[in-house]
This record gives C-alpha cells, sequence and structure tokens, in this order.
C-alpha cells in the first residue's frame, strides 16, 4: 500500500473538501479517501474523470501507468479476469457490492459501463445490451421481506440500466417501462413504512418517472408523457432532493413545451422556481453539465413568452457552464446532454421568437441541409439527430413564402418520417403529420407533395 501524494496535493491545490472533489469526479468520498490512501485503484474511467477535475494530466497525477483494477483488493487477478470478460455478471457484482448510498451504486456502474462503452466494436455494444437488459431485471429479485437499503439499491441499480436501455430502440424502451413498472410499488412502500429512507424512495421515484416520461414520447404520446413528468415533480419535492427536483421540473417543461399554450402561466412560474433553486448557493451544488441543460430548457420558454433578452441571457448560460464543465459526462444517464443537444435547443429558441432563418443557421451548424442524407456536424443520438431534423423542418416551412424552398422540406420530411417509423414514435408520427398537412397547404396544386400522402401509414 501506497499512498498517492500526487491526488492528496491535487485537491489541496483546488481547496476541495473530500466531498466537494468526490462531486467533481462522481465517485462517492470514501472511494476517493481510497484512491488517494492507495487502499484501492480508480478504473480506466476514473483515471480519466480524475485528470480532468484537476486538470492534470494522468502522468502528473501519478496514474498513468498503472495497472488498474476496478474491483476491490479482495478479488484475485484471476477471478477478476474473469468476472470481467462476463459483463452481466461484473455488472451484478458492482450492483450487489456493499455502498454508503444507493447514489454510489449509481456512480459506479455509470463508471463501469462508460468504461466499456469507449471499446465501441458490434459484440462489445451487443453484450453491454444484454448486459443492461438482465442489470434492469435485478430488482425483481426483491421477493419478501428485504431490507430498505437493499431495496433502493437494487432499483437504483436497474434505474441505471433503464437510463441506458431508455436510450435505445423501441423494444428496449418497452422493457424499460415494463420495469419501471415493476419498481414503483417497491418505492412506494418504502415511502410509506421507512421513516427512515422515505426521501430516498422518493427522489428514486422521481428518477423511474423521468426516464418513464422520457421513453412515452415515443410509446404512448405526449399526453402520458406530460403526466408522467408532472407525477415525477410531485415526487421529487417530497424526497427535498434539489438536483432531482431541478431535473424533474425541467423534465417537466420540456412536456409543456408541446402544449405551451395550455400551460403558459404556470411554466413561467416553473421557469422562475428552477432558475431560483439551480442559482441558490443553499444545499448541493448543481452539476454543471446539468446547470446547461436545464439553461436550454428555460431560454425555450422565455422565447415563447417573448423574453428575448431573457432567453440570450440563459443561452449564454447554457453554453457557459457546457464548455466550463469538467464534469461532461457526470450526469443522469437518461440525460444525453451534447454539444448538438445545446446548439438544437438554441435553435428552437430562435424559433420560437419567430426568427425562423435565425433558426435553420444554426441548424445548419448541426447538420448539413444543403442536401440529402443531411450528414450529422456533430456526434449526437440517433434520437437527437430525428429532433433536429423534424425541428429543421418546421423551421423550412415556417419562413416567409418568398423564402421557403420546396426540395428541402420535403427532403426533411422524407428523412423525418423514416426516422420516426424505423424508431416507431408516436410523437414523432404526428409531428410529420402535421408537417404534410402544412405542406399539402402550402403546394396545394403540387403533385409531388400530394404523392407523400401515400407515406402517411401508422406501423
Amino acid at each position: 500500500m501506497r499512498k498517492r501524494l500526487r491526488l492528496v496535493e491535487a485537491r489541496a491545490h483546488k481547496d476541495w473538501t473530500l466531498h466537494e472533489a468526490a462531486q467533481w469526479v462522481g465517485c462517492a468520498p470514501n472511494t476517493l479517501n481510497r484512491w488517494e490512501l492507495g487502499t484501492m485503484n480508480p478504473s480506466a474511467y476514473y483515471r480519466t474523470r480524475l485528470s480532468d477535475a484537476y486538470g492534470m494530466t494522468k502522468g502528473e497525477l501519478g496514474l498513468e501507468d498503472e495497472n488498474v483494477p476496478v474491483m476491490s483488493e479482495g478479488a484475485t487477478g484471476t477471478a477478476l479476469e474473469l468476472l470481467r470478460a462476463d459483463f452481466t455478471m461484473y455488472l451484478m457484482a458492482l450492483a450487489l457490492a456493499e455502498y454508503d448510498t444507493c447514489w454510489q451504486v449509481q456512480d459506479v456502474l455509470i463508471g463501469a459501463i462508460e468504461e466499456v462503452t469507449m471499446k465501441s466494436s458490434d459484440e462489445v455494444l451487443r453484450e453491454r445490451r444484454e448486459a443492461l437488459q438482465r442489470l434492469a431485471m435485478l430488482p425483481m429479485l426483491n421477493r419478501g421481506q428485504r431490507p430498505a437499503e437493499e431495496i433502493l439499491n437494487t432499483c437504483a441499480a436497474g434505474l441505471t440500466a433503464c437510463g441506458y436501455l431508455a436510450l435505445g430502440k423501441r423494444e428496449d424502451m418497452q422493457l424499460v417501462g415494463s420495469m419501471i413498472a415493476a419498481y414503483l410499488p417497491l418505492l412506494q412502500a418504502i415511502t410509506i413504512d421507512s421513516s427512515r429512507q422515505q426521501k430516498v424512495a422518493a427522489a428514486l421515484l422521481s428518477q423511474a418517472l423521468q426516464i418513464k416520461s422520457k421513453i412515452s414520447y415515443h410509446l404512448e404520446g405526449v399526453k402520458q408523457a406530460t403526466m408522467y413528468a408532472e407525477c415525477a415533480v410531485q415526487w421529487a419535492k417530497k424526497s427535498q432532493h434539489k438536483t432531482i427536483l431541478i431535473m424533474a421540473q425541467r423534465e417537466l417543461l420540456g412536456a409543456y413545451e408541446w402544449t405551451s399554450l395550455q400551460h403558459r402561466a404556470e411554466t413561467l412560474t416553473i421557469v422562475e422556481e428552477t432558475q431560483r433553486l439551480m442559482e441558490s448557493k443553499q444545499g448541493a451544488r448543481v452539476k454543471p453539465m446539468i446547470q446547461s441543460w436545464v439553461y436550454t430548457g428555460l431560454a425555450k420558454y422565455q422565447a415563447l413568452n417573448k423574453h428575448e433578452d431573457d432567453m440570450k441571457a440563459s443561452l449564454d448560460k447554457a453554453e457557459e457552464t457546457f464548455f466550463a464543465s469538467p464534469d461532461s459526462t457526470a450526469v443522469p444517464v437518461y440525460i444525453p446532454h451534447s454539444h448538438a443537444r445545446l446548439m438544437r435547443h438554441k435553435a428552437i429558441s430562435y424559433a420560437y421568437l419567430g426568427q425562423q432563418d435565425k433558426a435553420l443557421q444554426l441548424f445548419a451548424d448541426v447538420i448539413d441541409l444543403n442536401g440529402d442524407p443531411f450528414t450529422a456536424k456533430l456526434p449526437m443520438a440517433e434520437r437527437t439527430y430525428l429532433g433536429v431534423l423534424s425541428e429543421a423542418m418546421f423551421s423550412s416551412l415556417k419562413v416567409p413564402n418568398a423564402k421557403k424552398d420546396k426540395d428541402l422540406s420535403i427532403a426533411l420530411w422524407i428523412k423525418v418520417m423514416e426516422k420516426s417509423l424505423e424508431l416507431h414514435s408516436e410523437t414523432y408520427f404526428n409531428e410529420f403529420t402535421i408537417a404534410f398537412q402544412i405542406m399539402e397547404g402550402v403546394w396545394s396544386d403540387d403533385a409531388h407533395v400530394l404523392a407523400l400522402r401515400e407515406a402517411l401509414v401508422h406501423w
């Protein structure tokens, strides 16, 4: 055992407590303490996180050439190799280890999953998906009388898996929906029966319902997604967990965005409350990447209400926190914030102001609008790409008639249709149906436009 003095000195240079440093790194304070003491080794994923947090190279931190295992020092080399070779068993072992809180369970699992994701061969990604599917089922083992802490940890592990699977294909989203339906009664029972763990269970319930809201846009539609988002806020308030509440309110703002006129007065109140809560120095520090994601939501509602100066200020803060953040991956996995999503929300904000030309210029910074197949200019998830295509399509239809480009609008519409049908997304099916009605009205005598009606077939 050898104390890692460079890690200790790096933290001292930042003038961070052990708890503050652990927040930046995205690990538990006791885990960071063990790394500093030399009783445990950080994984390759966490070596990168340590390097980002302290603004130093791995070599400067004394971590560059270490042969780093991820499991505890009790595992033998052979056992460790066998365990890591079976990613399902590896995640299960991590999930069932001892932790001080359920949030540590999620931090450790996210670290392990992200480390494997870097090795992006098809075979590795297939094994990762299968392992996540099995991990999502872990809470189903909670039969009979189990301690509340054990149920919370397994549900936290299951929700971590669900967060990743929710970003996948329709069958993955369907599995997530059925698993969350199984978690809810387990967690609700703890809010009734365990006074000591009520708030933690409420926070996990909010997290579960936020994930449920996200998948419901595609599986059920906007109305159901909004209902789940509203329930997520209610549980977040009961949890008194600052970050969970901020994320839940941001999710609700996203749901209300689809019906902005119906909820306009209520959303302005939520915007003000969320901004005040996020910028408050009381309670836990909100991670910069989460702040960036929240500020994009605030900007869109300020744009809807024609508060242009406030919108621009929020967009500036969204960019500042995004690019200043050393912990770009230290956010819940169901919030896939990225540079592409930042630019997407910025473009939507200008579209809501009625500045469709400006919006199209910003969308053109994200995807190539100069020709099919609209190649992505920034890395992004498939669902983000679909969102950018759809919103660019509507902006192309809302510019003044003299600036309308029929060929561009039709090409975008066809691409949105193809991607929507591939995902079987209820919300985006409705979107390209509405867009067709607009095109039909604008170019009512165009044979090419009218022929597109044949494509309006629900799966």
